[in-house]
């Protein structure tokens, strides 16, 4: 092969390449923007964006990096790394250093160059320092950042990327970004990612197409140097699909070769010179760029030779010359060689390249090394070198603050560990201490199922009685990760506390006290917590460390918001939420923001709930946890939200929080809001589903005590509405027969509510049933008890009083007008318009028609104006057996809110029409006849077809034409 087989110019882009000009040219005027260009391998990705960065006005500083296929899961931060090289070659050394921070960088863990790292930093400090640099930078020349690959990335990476995009304001700074489509599954965690970027707006996207026609036809035209053959061309794009690579590669090889894209381009490979295929196998190996030295010591040969060989590579346009090295030309074409390697020949150059990198690691930073080491003496099959390689790497991970990879290569380790004769003697470590950092590292990485497998493991390998202490932090940490999982854990850290000897450091005695008072005030046991909260708080008072500090006080705040007094609740979370800043513990610092928001909350204050939890989803987002503790503050942000009526906003956060994957007991929480919101507007068959799915998770988990709660009052509420108040009771009468005192006080106040509405339907059901009478009375005895046993006084729980009253007093209108003002004062729409229509039935049936008809008409439009479609029937059942006017009772309608559509299908039932008959008259589907069915009957409040036909003529809907 002598000719080009790379066109000179890019062809069929040029509304991309305008698109990423303009997007320059914002982030030149200090509007920064994101942009992912994705397509198919092959499809010019690459291409696209150095054409489009090429000639730029400004001068600008273009950066890049590429994520590595092999090994990415274990090496942090790769492409910044190449990112920030680029710039110290482009500045030098000492311009970059003057717009770090003194006194030493996170960024040196990444470049030594750049100065010795602190001993320890929080895992945000890093990302923060890198947006500050090119923020900086970019102050005297516009930045470009390119990443490319980002399918590849390892979790390090993307979530630096991800902060960006979401943290350059102001800056003149474009970032870019380059991923391949359809090589990653759904679940993945780097298409979670791309997702959510898109879904915040934080990032724009460009996904490149195949070319046309025309424009295969001018692509083989710049590749041949001459007018293409009609007929060849059409051939080409038949055959290419319209891929640019494969275009360049049919025109190189005669457009007849057989196989996919893959086999074509080793066709290009079959006829080179030995030493120039061995060359070409050292860098598809490698799988990054290689100077000559590293070329040589993997492919062999004389070095004028080889050199040679590199010129031929490069002349064939399989090899690009970069500054620091070669590289093959495109991934596609490595992973092809690569693969065609036969496995001996791999496992051989594999130890080659390793043996390279650890004689330059000798006299470099042999740690910066180890990643790639562990990967390529575990390709190559010697895992007594890979052991230790990979052991080094994990520690160096976990100093940069890389859990994910610190994990990877733990679980390296372990794998290895069984094939190695001494692994203790290779490491220095014994089994235990590495499942214990593996879990260590699951619980930083929010992998707390692994982190758990890897604790459990661990105790089974310790003996109490000999190692206490060990068993002791063993037993802490399994039992918080268990509580991450499902709430549970409280038995382990309860042994680890009593394990701990007298003697163990103050420093895990105080973090498994805080631990245990986390787990215990999350499971309601709030005596024990208090006393152990208070042991923590005193030994990190004596040792002065914030890091102890602030999980003990956040409970301690928890404990002040459980009883009511929200100024002290206020100070220690204030005062948490300093000294977890200050130590870096984002866990704590975040739940001080869900934990003081769901005071504000169940205090009435859903203003200001709903704006803390947005500031605390905020601070998640910026340290890189929307998915953990973001998705639990989304839940504190809807729970406000909920009671204000506010449910489409509600919904959107709940939908973009469960779009993130968060884990099941934070999900549950979120679809629990959906589920409420779906009941209130008759979603039946929504709130359903839902239903089931939480309590699938519910019975196969341990603890979770709110989100059980609020599920049992879904219940209830949903066998009320469906107008059976008996299952209602016995749902009422399990919780009461097993755990009275096993729930946060708002949920056992609004439970008393609900089981004397019950109460109220049963009696209303057997007005002369004495058994009934008794069983009802009996049953408000117990809810009375059971509310008097609450004893935290907010305006939320006040008004629960003064409804529960109003429901078992004497019946009296000042009582529920009482009620009722005090929800419309706390700004609860939908309980405000329960109340009132409630008051309304009272005063129908004390003859007080006009106290009824001004009660329904507020009551009516505010479930118009919630969309409560339940409750507005309930409102519109009550004026018609009322005999109020439309007028009267603010009605807007005689149908029920019954729209035109379902009146056609209720004429239908009431002709005894079946479904599919109904859908055959009417031409709709038999599941969509069935759904207005449901709903007629949700509406009319009828618990049958002949019960809602019947109500139908009664109430006039049947006359008039259809």
């Amino acid at each position: 092969m002598t000719g080009s087989v790379v066109s000179p110019v890019l062809v069929g882009r040029d509304d991309e390449i305008a698109v990423l000009r303009a997007a320059y040219e914002r982030s030149r005027a200090g509007r920064p923007s994101t942009f992912l260009v994705g397509g198919e391998a092959g499809i010019g990705k690459s291409r696209l964006v150095a054409t489009a960065m090429g000639e730029l006005p400004g001068d600008p500083l273009v950066l890049s990096g590429g994520c590595l296929e092999l090994g990415s899961e274990g090496a942090p931060y790769v492409p910044f790394v190449a990112v920030l090289r680029d710039l110290v070659r482009r500045l030098g050394r000492d311009r970059v250093a003057a717009l770090l921070p003194p006194g030493g960088t996170a960024l040196g863990d990444l470049l030594p160059d750049l100065g010795p790292a602190p001993a320890r930093y929080g895992p945000a400090r890093l990302l923060e320092e890198m947006l500050t640099l090119l923020a900086r930078a970019a102050e005297a020349r516009p930045v470009v950042v390119l990443v490319e690959d980002l399918h590849w990335a390892d979790a390090s990476s993307r979530e630096l990327f991800a902060y960006l995009a979401r943290n350059l304001t102001g800056a003149a700074v474009l970032l870019l970004g380059t991923v391949r489509t359809g090589e990653l599954a759904a679940r993945h965690p780097n298409s979670r990612m791309l997702a959510e970027l898109g879904r915040g707006g934080a990032v724009s996207r460009i996904d490149l197409g195949p070319l046309e026609r025309r424009h295969v036809t001018a692509l083989l035209a710049a590749v041949d140097g001459r007018p293409p053959d009609p007929a060849r061309s059409v051939r080409v794009y038949r055959r290419s699909g319209g891929n640019p690579l494969f275009v360049e590669a049919l025109s190189a090889a005669g457009e007849t070769p057989p196989g996919d894209l893959r086999t074509l381009l080793l066709t290009r490979v079959t006829d080179l010179p030995d030493l120039a295929r061995e060359a070409l196998e050292a860098l598809a190996v490698a799988g990054a760029e290689l100077d000559d030295e590293l070329v040589r010591a993997v492919a062999g040969g004389p070095a004028r030779e080889l050199g040679d060989a590199l010129g031929d590579l490069t002349a064939r346009e399989l090899v690009v010359a970069r500054e620091n090295g070669y590289a093959i030309r495109h991934d596609l074409l490595r992973e092809a060689v690569y693969d065609a390697l036969p496995p001996p020949r791999r496992r051989r150059m594999h130890a080659r390249y390793a043996a390279a990198l650890a004689d330059r690691a000798a006299s470099a930073d042999p740690a910066a090394s180890a990643t790639a080491l562990a990967q390529h003496w575990t390709a190559a099959g010697e895992f007594e070198r890979a052991l230790p390689a990979a052991w080094r790497a994990a520690g160096r991970a976990g100093g940069q603050n890389a859990y994910d990879e610190q994990l990877h290569q733990l679980e390296l380790v372990l794998d290895h560990w069984p094939k190695v004769p001494e692994p203790v003697e290779t490491i220095g470590v014994d089994r235990t201490v590495v499942l214990e950092s593996a879990a260590t590292a699951a619980f930083n990485a929010g992998r707390s199922a692994a982190g758990v497998a890897y604790g459990t493991a661990a105790l089974d390998e310790v003996d109490p009685a000999v190692e206490p202490e060990r068993a002791a932090r063993l037993l802490g940490l399994r039992g918080r990760l268990q509580s991450r999982i499902d709430g549970g854990g409280r038995d382990d850290l309860r042994r680890a506390v009593a394990l701990a000897p007298p003697e163990a450091s103050q420093d895990l005695r105080a973090r498994l006290l805080s631990a245990l008072a986390f787990v215990e005030f999350m499971a309601l046991d709030l005596d024990d917590c208090q006393g152990h909260a208070a042991q923590a708080l005193d030994i990190a008072d004596r040792i002065g460390d914030d890091a102890l500090r602030a999980p003990a006080l956040l409970v301690l705040g928890a404990l002040h918001g459980t009883r009511g007094d929200l100024d002290s609740a206020a100070d220690a979370f204030a005062e948490a939420r300093r000294a977890a800043d200050a130590a870096g513990d984002a866990h704590t610092f975040l739940t001080t923001f869900q934990w003081e928001s769901t005071f504000l909350s169940d205090s009435g204050r859903y203003e200001e709930a709903v704006e803390l939890a947005r500031t605390g989803e905020s601070a998640a987002e910026r340290l890189g946890q929307a998915r953990s503790r973001g998705s639990m503050l989304a839940h504190a942000r809807c729970v406000p939200l909920l009671f204000l009526g506010r449910w489409d906003e509600a919904l959107r956060v709940v939908d973009e929080a469960l779009a993130l994957a968060p884990p099941p007991l934070y999900a549950a929480f979120l679809r629990l809001i959906a589920a409420d919101i779906a009941l209130r507007r008759g979603q039946t068959e929504s709130a359903g589903t839902l239903l089931r799915q939480i309590t699938e998770f519910a019975v196969h988990t341990v603890g979770a005590a709110e989100a059980k709660s609020w599920l049992t009052l879904l219940r209830i509420a949903r066998a009320l509405d469906e107008d059976d108040p008996d299952a209602a009771d016995h749902i009422v009468g399990e919780h009461l027969a097993t755990a009275p005192d096993a729930w946060p006080p708002q949920e056992t106040a609004r439970l008393a509510v609900l089981g004397a509405r019950a109460q109220r339907a049963r009696r209303a059901a057997a007005p002369r049933n004495r058994r009934v009478q008794a069983e009802t009375a009996d049953r408000l005895a117990d809810l009375a008890r059971m509310l008097g046993s609450v004893r935290t006084t907010t305006p939320v729980i006040d008004a629960v009083r003064l409804t529960f009253r109003a429901l078992t007093g004497s019946g009296e209108l000042p009582a529920w007008d009482e009620a009722a003002a005090a929800w419309r004062d706390l700004g609860n729409r939908h309980e405000t318009a329960v109340v009132l229509a409630e008051a309304a039935a009272v005063a129908l049936a004390s003859n007080n028609r006009p106290g009824a008809r001004s009660r329904l008409r507020e009551a009516r439009a505010l479930a118009a104006d919630l969309g409560a479609a339940p409750l507005r029937s309930r409102i519109d059942d009550l004026a018609a057996r009322g005999r109020l006017t439309a007028a009267e009772s603010g009605t807007s309608d005689r149908a029920f809110g019954l729209t035109p559509r379902e009146l056609d299908v209720l004429r239908l039932v009431a002709g005894g029409r079946t479904n599919q008959q109904i859908a055959t008259e009417l031409f709709i589907s038999a599941n969509t006849v069935a759904t207005h069915v449901t709903r007629i009957l949700t509406k009319l409040g009828a618990a049958s077809r002949t019960q809602a036909a019947a109500k139908a003529r009664e109430s006039g809907l049947l006359e008039g034409p259809p």
